[in-house]
């Protein structure tokens, strides 16, 4: 070959391996640039993505806020609702007591009028006997009942005090009358007895007797506890 082929030949082929070059970096810079719109793509996708879960996250938090709140709010109504109920139980109780008592006056259930001495209530503690006695009239209403009233400790058929100490206790009512007392025992016997007396004014005398038998149980379980107290 002459010095001008072989010259014309390397000139050539050396046109064709830059020509190849380029197209090969050409190729590579289409496709790094085709990829990097790829990935792009895919990066807003994914922020996108971020966004709305962002947005949901936010949306379920909101909610889980909204139902604790709702919750604390029905939990606060239930506790309302059930204090309520129990006043109303009690308030309840306290009405049909109320009735009881004023039918008792109105309508007592062994049919007898006039003075009566309905009930006693009593409480023992450290040492005093507190009691409450309930006076009543029934069914005739039209005079005031005035008479005297006395109250006697007895402890094992022996009468071992009285009140009032000295004179009767004055008492003056149309229809009811609640009267209290109380006895200052250190100690009181197991068998121990209450007897409450009306005197009337017409000369008439009312007379009732209550036990008192579980004083004396208060009384140890006073000592008990100083005892447990004192330890």
């Amino acid at each position: 070959m002459s010095r001008n082929t072989v010259m014309v030949s390397l000139i050539l082929g050396i046109f064709a391996m830059l020509a190849l070059v380029y197209f090969v970096y050409d190729q590579g810079l289409r496709s790094g640039h085709d990829r990097f719109k790829q990935d792009q793509t895919m990066i807003t996708q994914l922020n996108d993505t971020i966004i709305k879960l962002h947005d949901q996250l936010s949306i379920s938090q909101e909610s889980l806020i909204f139902s604790k709140r709702q919750q604390q709010i029905q939990s606060e109504a239930y506790k309302q609702m059930s204090k309520a109920y129990a006043n109303a139980e009690k308030t309840k109780g306290q009405l049909v007591s109320k009735v009881d008592f004023y039918r008792s006056i109105i309508s007592p259930e062994n049919g007898q009028s006039g003075p009566a001495i309905q009930d006693f209530e009593y409480q023992y503690d450290k040492g005093k006997l507190n009691f409450d006695i309930t006076l009543v009239q029934a069914i005739q209403h039209k005079h005031q009942v005035r008479g005297g009233l006395r109250v006697t400790l007895f402890e094992n058929d022996v009468a071992t005090a009285q009140w009032p100490l000295s004179a009767v206790r004055s008492v003056n009512y149309q229809y009811s009358r609640i009267v209290s007392g109380s006895f200052e025992r250190a100690i009181i016997a197991k068998n121990v007895k209450l007897k409450v007396e009306l005197n009337l004014q017409d000369g008439a005398l009312l007379e009732r007797w209550f036990n008192v038998s579980n004083v004396a149980d208060s009384n140890e379980n006073n000592e008990n506890n100083d005892k447990i107290t004192s330890g």
